[in-house]
């Protein structure tokens, strides 16, 4: 069967079908969770949207599983399926900006790191990940949470039309006059229904921040929780705060560290602001005016292959016990090495507890937080311990969680590939009765063989 169709992708995608004994295999199958060791039978990496076409109708017709890569860097590891097809977007990567229309078309491939160069160049931004390594496409279609999300909304939000190649291997144009529908469902619920291999953004003047890390050490943890907790209730739209529970630096110090970044101008309230932040004891400071683009890498980059699991709570508040429990879940993690246990807090504010000019299936706007037990480690005899630790953050969440699994790009089991009763309970709890029927729907339509079924899964409707 695998020769067979390694023999028609050849003909389509001529030097470009990655086998196991081809010597750019183990580079090209690897992802960003060395959690998913996946070797598949064959990788082809189409290079334009007609050769992506030709591509999914030839991997009907194989019989193998199939999965869609865009950067690799969903932490369920969807990008990789064993003994099946990938079919890998990284060639299909180009990002063209208009200045004039403040416009940018990124095909699917493309990682916000790409995207936000380009932008840069003409001072302009839109919100992008957190971790620029990651994806445009899968982000952007899971919600996409990033550093403008207060005042811009989250990615999908910034969306103004899509190009979908369908699980028939036609192209759909998508927006949201051509098909409301599918449109909606993309925003927030998109690997389901087809290849998105191009976005058309709309993109802010914005060429700098007031930003960057402050760090509190860890007598200050609860006091800098609380802190995050007041500042993100009360803040304006330009105001977007990240809170890291961690060891910090190159000593590994347990500190509490807050990313801050402000797209706003108004002089006196980031003097208030930074008094606030100057409340608790302060152990490292790095806030300061600086370039959009350096607040996009201002966490870091995580080499892929490292083992990942993060369990994730939307949650409707951060009350004081819930503060004073995620402060012990951090103590209690055991991990030493390089990479560490870290309790991630995120904050909703402004336009993404909003509604959006263009309706999202995105379930989880009426959450304030998003809570994560976020475990990196590298042997694969710590998985046990570190996939329960991270468990026990989302647990101590769970009181006060709404909207199911929340932000699905967090999902690490159940996001790639779950199908059966289970996987529609999640998704039913997540999207809410009506939503998953909308999505069911559209998915029959759309999908109706769940030919695209490695991502967190919408079974056809029945």
């Amino acid at each position: 069967m695998a020769r067979a169709a390694r023999r028609t992708l050849a003909g389509i995608c001529p030097d470009r079908v990655i086998t196991p004994d081809h010597p750019r295999y183990d580079a090209t199958r690897l992802l960003f969770n060395g959690m998913y060791d996946h070797h598949p039978a064959l990788i082809v990496l189409p290079r334009t949207p007609g050769e992506l076409q030709d591509v999914v109708r030839a991997a009907r017709d194989t019989g193998l599983p199939v999965a869609v890569r865009g950067a690799g860097h969903n932490i369920a590891g969807s990008g990789g399926v064993e003994d099946g097809l990938v079919i890998d977007l990284r060639l299909l990567d180009r990002v063209e900006l208009d200045p004039g229309t403040r416009t940018a078309r990124v095909q699917g491939g493309a990682t916000w790191a790409q995207f936000d160069a380009t932008a840069a160049r003409h001072g302009l931004a839109v919100t992008g990940g957190t971790f620029d390594t990651t994806g445009v496409g899968g982000l952007t279609l899971g919600g996409g949470i990033g550093h403008l999300m207060g005042k811009y909304g989250l990615s999908c939000d910034n969306v103004l039309s899509y190009s979908l190649t369908t699980a028939e291997g036609g192209r759909l144009a998508v927006d949201t006059e051509s098909d409301p529908e599918l449109d909606w469902a993309l925003r927030g619920a998109g690997h389901n229904f087809g290849v998105v291999d191009e976005f058309t953004f709309r993109l802010h003047p914005l060429e700098r921040v007031h930003g960057g890390t402050v760090a509190y050490p860890q007598h200050e943890m609860a006091a800098a929780v609380r802190l995050f907790r007041e500042l993100m209730t009360e803040a304006p739209d330009e105001l977007v705060c990240i809170l890291l529970l961690e060891r910090y630096g190159h000593a590994q110090i347990p500190a509490a560290v807050m990313s801050v970044s402000y797209c706003g101008t108004d002089a006196e309230y980031i003097a208030s602001l930074e008094k606030k932040l100057r409340g608790p004891e302060v152990l490292d400071w790095q806030i300061q005016e600086r370039p959009y683009i350096a607040m996009q890498q201002i966490l870091g980059r995580l080499r892929y292959g490292l083992r990942h699991y993060w369990s994730a709570r939307c949650t409707a508040e951060l009350p004081d016990e819930l503060v004073e429990t995620l402060v012990q879940r951090f103590k209690a993690g055991k991990w030493r090495g390089d990479f560490n246990d870290t309790v991630y807090l995120e904050a909703f504010n402004g336009a993404v507890r909003r509604e959006p000019e263009r309706p999202s299936a995105v379930p989880f706007r009426d959450a304030r937080f998003n809570v994560t037990g976020m475990a990196i480690w590298e042997p694969a005899w710590a998985d046990e311990e570190q996939i329960a630790w991270a468990k026990s953050v989302s647990a101590a969440a769970e009181p006060w969680a709404v909207s199911g699994d929340g932000y699905i790009n967090y999902v690490t089991d159940g996001g790639a590939g779950g199908t059966g009763t289970d996987a529609a309970q999640r998704a039913v709890r997540t999207y809410g009765v009506e939503g998953h029927r909308r999505l069911t729907a559209l998915k029959r339509r759309l999908d109706p063989d769940n030919f695209f079924r490695s991502n967190y899964n919408i079974e056809p409707a029945r």
